[in-house]
């Protein structure tokens, strides 16, 4: 099991004590128990606040307030009132579980569920030649603009989610950085992120969305190789413009 399949079964099955889930929670080195943790806390803090208890003597009182006009409207008033707090609770209880499964299919949710299956390539120091990363690019049906960064070490067409993307590692100041780039997956706005260790930034270009990320290595590199690659996509051209 890896990390991305990991992670979605605990979405799905919070409390799943599946041999082969605890075995990947208690064996990943990639941030797999954080997760694991986080969940489970979500999900006792959801139990306690759906635990909500019967005040004593409740049955005692609606039988006393059926006596009297007065008794039958306080009990009015207290039904509509519990009413209210129920469907208070069920709201927040959906927007929770609307916000887990938002934040668990995220771009940098999945940038950061995919690296385990690529981290070898963090290791690698021999750059590329042009040709190869532009081939690498060719096979995600995306022709760059502009130059590639100097030290590409990787490049390669693979699935981010359910996106289709170009997963490259760029050595910049000797340090790992990584580029996932999805062509025609738009985002909105352009927005930071620390998830599991990793720092990143999610990049709204214009055909589509640039994932910048690296553990450890400084953010002028994270800038320097966010800049080369947008420069390659989108041309130097449209760079100078998005500066303006």
């Amino acid at each position: 099991m890896n990390c991305l399949e990991f992670r979605r079964r605990i979405g799905a099955e919070p409390r799943s004590r599946d041999p082969e889930i605890l075995a990947h929670r208690d064996s990943c080195k990639d941030g797999c128990a954080a997760f694991w943790q986080r969940a489970q806390r979500f999900e006792d803090d959801l139990e306690a606040a759906l635990a909500v208890p019967v005040p004593e003597g409740l049955a005692d009182r609606i039988l006393l307030a059926q006596a009297t006009g007065e008794r039958h409207r306080q009990v009015g008033r207290r039904r509509a009132w519990m009413a209210m707090a129920a469907s208070v609770l069920i709201a927040f209880t959906g927007v929770g579980m609307l916000w887990r499964h938002a934040d668990l299919n995220s771009l940098p949710a999945l940038a950061v569920a995919h690296m385990p299956e690529e981290m070898d390539a963090m290791s690698l120091t021999q750059p590329m030649t042009d040709a190869q990363v532009e081939a690498g690019f060719m096979g995600r049906a995306t022709r760059l603009k502009g130059p590639a960064p100097a030290g590409v070490t990787y490049v390669h067409d693979c699935t981010v989610g359910p996106y289709p993307a170009v997963h490259v590692v760029t050595r910049m100041n000797d340090e790992p950085v990584v580029a996932l780039y999805m062509p025609g997956k738009m985002v909105d706005k352009t927005t930071e992120f620390h998830r599991d260790g990793w720092d990143g930034r999610q990049v709204a270009l214009s055909g589509g969305t640039l994932v910048v990320m690296a553990q450890g290595a400084s953010r002028k590199s994270r800038d320097a190789v966010e800049r080369g690659w947008r420069a390659a996509i989108e041309g130097p051209v449209a760079q100078a413009v998005g500066r303006i």
